[in-house]
């Protein structure tokens, strides 16, 4: 019996001996070379800044740089119509950032896709940043915030002019949502290709107001140019605890937000996912990372597994719920 404890014992050494070889190897051999991390519009943007600060502490972890890569059109969908095709041997040096909610723009019939969530390879969250509406610092009729606004649309229904981006875009969906369910709110949608077209817009008094993102007009904010009235969520913004959500003002909770995900090739093997998977999560953990990110008004989202699963579950459930196609 001794004798045969030693000779499982030997085994037990050899494996483990084999099994960090094999994970040293593998360590060394991939990546080969630079990684993608594919954005789904052009340069510019909201989701293009929060990829170019992530790159280089993405890279840190990986041993090799990262090129982000732009690929836009068609509301992501140029992009995430390859993302969904990415073969698992020539696409495995590449990861990709998928939206949501706007990536759901494949419930509208109109748009007549046959791709579904279900044909990415998610590893986890990236960035979350909720919606917020705004309006100029000097505009005097909204001085009340959002139940000025409220009642001007009541009284003016379709005359408050109000920059969003393209139709499906979150801060579009929460236009929608309110338009929906909130009685007597109709306003005027105004369509700008990026975040620096609604500043010229609204600065200009071309429009009355933004659907935008947090992270990107806490700045203009700060320099006293806009007022913000209401945020998108259901707790309020840490980067602006006086502005109240969407909810305290109508006891109507509006979900806006842009939720950024990161994605591998399907069928990508397993040690390569979690060496992606643990690359990312090491990166997210960068003190360096953190302060560059919350210099830009904008929060980590670390969510992965069955965290996201439902997330994105709910996301979907809550876009049907707006049916935005539907509506003027």
């Amino acid at each position: 019996m001794l004798v045969l404890n030693k000779i499982v014992k030997g085994f037990t050494l050899i494996i483990s001996s084999l099994l960090l070889l094999s994970s040293s190897i593998f360590a060394a051999d991939f990546p080969k070379g630079p990684v993608e991390l594919v954005v789904p519009w052009k340069a510019g943007g909201g989701t293009d800044r929060s990829a170019r600060i992530f790159a280089p502490f993405l890279a840190e972890e990986l041993g090799v740089p990262v090129n982000v890569v732009n690929i836009d059109g068609g509301g992501g969908w140029v992009a995430w119509e390859q993302m969904a095709k990415w073969d698992a041997n020539k696409d495995d040096h590449k990861i990709g950032l998928v939206n949501l909610p706007h990536v759901f723009a494949y419930l509208d019939p109109k748009m007549k896709r046959t791709e579904t969530v279900g044909d990415f390879n998610f590893i986890g969250g990236q960035t979350y940043d909720p919606c917020l509406w705004l309006v100029r610092a000097d505009d005097e009729r909204f001085t009340g915030g959002l139940k000025d606004v409220l009642a001007y649309t009541a009284k003016n229904p379709n005359k408050l002019l109000v920059s969003t981006t393209a139709i499906g875009s979150d801060d579009y969906q929460g236009l929608a949502f309110a338009e929906k369910k909130v009685k007597g709110f109709k306003v005027a949608k105004v369509y700008a290709n990026n975040d620096a077209k609604k500043v010229q817009e609204l600065l200009a008094g071309t429009t009355d107001m933004i659907a935008g993102n947090v992270s990107y007009y806490v700045n203009y904010i700060r320099e006293g140019k806009m007022r913000p009235i209401a945020v998108l969520d259901n707790v309020r913004s840490e980067f602006l605890p006086s502005v109240p959500t969407f909810g305290e003002v109508t006891g109507v909770e509006n979900l806006g937000f842009a939720a950024r995900t990161l994605i591998a090739a399907n069928g990508i093997n397993q040690e390569k996912y979690d060496f992606f998977k643990n690359a990312i999560n090491k990166a997210q953990a960068n003190p360096g990372y953190q302060l560059a990110e919350l210099s830009k008004s904008s929060r980590i989202w670390t969510a992965s597994g069955s965290d996201l699963k439902d997330f994105i579950s709910n996301t979907e459930d809550m876009v049907k719920v707006v049916e935005y196609w539907n509506q003027k």
